[in-house]
């Protein structure tokens, strides 16, 4: 018999680990008495599992019939203690967020889930090419006034902003733990606003759910479908402290998968990593981890905190890291897609990246000791908020930077919400305790940031239409076609090689259209990649485009708006064979076919130019 409650023809099926023989007791919604005790038998108990049956008609004649029956709760209790079952698939009671427990408090769980037509729902197709991860957290991301939501800091909160996330191009949402933790459990002085802890894993959280009508299980099932309509996924993160059993493990993520339709789970925490990947139930169930296992399927993705490193390192302008960028142009054989990521829940958010240089968690009253001391940021000049112009520039141009070190690389790129328009932390770079305005979203910086927010969603659109981005497959490095250059190339200020010094901050990539076809069989357009992490200016000499197209300008993260131009918008460079590119500074080439009266012009001059000398 499974554990926990099921629901049967005749009546009900309970099962319960217990020291003690164990009391199953039953209330009606608001009533603090229960209606009805029933012992557990002890001729019913397999080891330490003890189970009882209950008749419809038993439980009629306890008085929970018709909607008394479908609002009744249950726990148990055991050694005169009661305790919440560990399977229970939703709670009542400790419905706001942040409110203190009592020491005798357990959690009651409604005997039945509301009902829930998922009608013609079914997973979207995420071409993994074009995968896009938005990581919030559920309370955090609209419980600001400035949301505009109706029901903040909710499930359906999110639900509401699904039109900005879709206009955003993000097609996978990956929530912090929203399963049923103890956010602020009997003795504890802070809050555990990120939700790593003791968790009933069964249960969506009650207090991320609307306040006047709390139904956690129905209304995740309709966030799921609602980003299912919109063509996007849900991920949701799972903590395992390490205690829990591999079938435990097993079962929470197979009930997700079945029961709310879940595109897949982050892991976090200690959890069995080889049977989960082995478990026939999860296969094809999206899947990521930062541990890097020997055998991987199609689906696993490993979450490797060296690119946040490295290429953070590299943003701020440090020396030897043109290898560490290289290496992330390209997906290395045998080895699972990769999720690429400059900021993350523990640490800074983008904006804080360029704007601080140290930690500043005093809010966190742990007297700055808390959080990580190695940031690997650059504040551009100043510690913190200035209205400086020259500063505030050249942090705008180091976060689009970051974008584009995230963008261009290949992987599955993931940022946090609110990093798209500059959401701050005011430096706290361990926000595990701030239920406030430092880790909640200020959706007026969305408007303030507006250009900010244009550039995320035209780089990502940039992305998704350039097959040579984000492939799935390791590179050659050969011309097997033929075509006069290979599918990838690398290169310095001088075209064709790669210069690699520990002092050099500055390298070009080439991606080859020919060798990067969409899903019809088109080819790319060749894409050049220019970086300069230096704070001085480079000249870069240009491989020549293919016969008959011209290099034009399509993204650059310096001067003046707009800084990714729309398509048909790209400018044609006047200087085909070189370009200055300025300090701190990242510009995309793409070739163009050349309009036929300024080919004719060129061809023209080319033949004057002959007839001079």
């Amino acid at each position: 018999m499974a554990l926990g409650v099921q629901i049967e023809k005749e009546g009900i099926a309970v099962s319960v680990v217990a020291e003690t023989r164990p009391t199953l007791l039953l209330f009606l919604r608001n009533e603090e008495a229960p209606r009805l005790c029933v012992p557990f038998p002890e001729d019913a108990r397999f080891g330490k599992v003890y189970s009882l049956r209950l008749g419809f008609r038993e439980l009629r004649e306890a008085g929970f019939r018709g909607a008394a029956l479908k609002s009744a709760e249950y726990q148990f209790e055991a050694g005169g203690q009661r305790f919440a079952d560990p399977y229970g698939k939703s709670f009542s009671g400790h419905d706001s967020f942040g409110k203190p427990l009592k020491e005798e408090t357990a959690k009651r769980s409604p005997l039945f889930l509301s009902e829930f037509s998922w009608e013609e729902e079914g997973a979207p197709k995420v071409n993994p090419r074009e995968r896009v991860i938005y990581r919030l957290h559920v309370r955090g991301f609209t419980a600001e006034k400035s949301s505009g939501v109706i029901q903040r800091g909710t499930f359906d909160g999110i639900a509401e902003k699904i039109p900005y996330l879709r206009s955003l191009g993000v097609t996978t949402l990956e929530l912090l733990p929203a399963e049923e933790f103890e956010e602020l459990p009997f003795g504890a002085e802070r809050v555990n606003y990120w939700g790593y802890g003791k968790t009933f894993h069964f249960a969506p959280k009650a207090s991320y759910c609307r306040k006047r009508q709390r139904d956690p299980a129905g209304e995740l099932r309709s966030l799921v479908k609602a980003l299912h309509a919109a063509g996007m996924e849900l991920v949701m993160e799972f903590y395992f402290d390490g205690s829990e059993r591999v079938d435990y493990v097993l079962e929470v993520l197979r009930y997700y998968r079945s029961f709310y339709h879940l595109d897949g789970a982050r892991l976090s925490g200690s959890f069995p990593l080889r049977d989960i990947l082995r478990d026939p139930y999860l296969k094809g169930f999206l899947l990521f981890a930062e541990e890097r296992p020997a055998e991987s399927g199609e689906s696993f993705y490993c979450c490797d905190r060296a690119f946040q490193r490295e290429m953070r390192r590299f943003l701020k302008g440090d020396e030897g890291l043109v290898p560490a960028v290289l290496s992330y142009s390209r997906r290395e054989p045998d080895t699972p897609p990769r999720v690429n990521y400059l900021a993350h829940t523990d640490g800074f958010t983008l904006a804080d990246l360029v704007s601080y240089e140290r930690k500043h968690n005093e809010a966190n009253g742990e007297g700055n000791r808390d959080g990580s001391n190695e940031n690997f940021s650059w504040n551009c000049g100043v510690e913190g908020k200035t209205k400086r112009r020259q500063i505030l520039a050249c942090r705008a141009q180091q976060r689009r930077n970051a974008f584009l070190l995230l963008f261009l690389s290949q992987g599955t790129p993931l940022f946090l919400a609110g990093d798209e328009f500059g959401n701050s932390q005011d430096g706290n770079n361990n926000a595990y305790c701030q239920d406030n305005a430092v880790s909640w979203l200020d959706w007026k910086q969305a408007t303030k940031e507006a250009e900010s927010v244009d550039f995320v969603r035209a780089l990502i659109a940039f992305r998704r239409a350039h097959p040579a981005l984000g492939r799935q497959t390791p590179p050659l490095f050969l011309d097997v076609d033929a075509v006069g250059r290979p599918d990838v190339s690398y290169h310095g200020e001088r075209p064709w090689k790669a210069e690699t010094e520990p002092f050099r901050r500055q390298l070009g990539i080439l991606y080859s259209g020919h060798y990067a076809k969409s899903e019809n069989g088109e080819a790319d357009n060749s894409l050049f990649c220019i970086y300069n992490m230096h704070w001085e200016a480079h000249s870069f000499s240009l491989p020549y485009p293919e016969k008959g197209t011209a290099w034009h300008l399509a993204i650059r993260s310096f001067g003046e708006v707009p800084h990714c131009l729309e398509v048909g918008a790209e400018e044609v460079l006047a200087d085909q064979s070189s370009f200055l590119l300025p300090g701190r500074s990242i510009v995309v080439l793409i070739a163009k076919p050349l309009p036929a009266e300024t080919k004719t012009k060129r061809t023209k001059k080319r033949q004057g130019d002959s007839n001079g000398r």
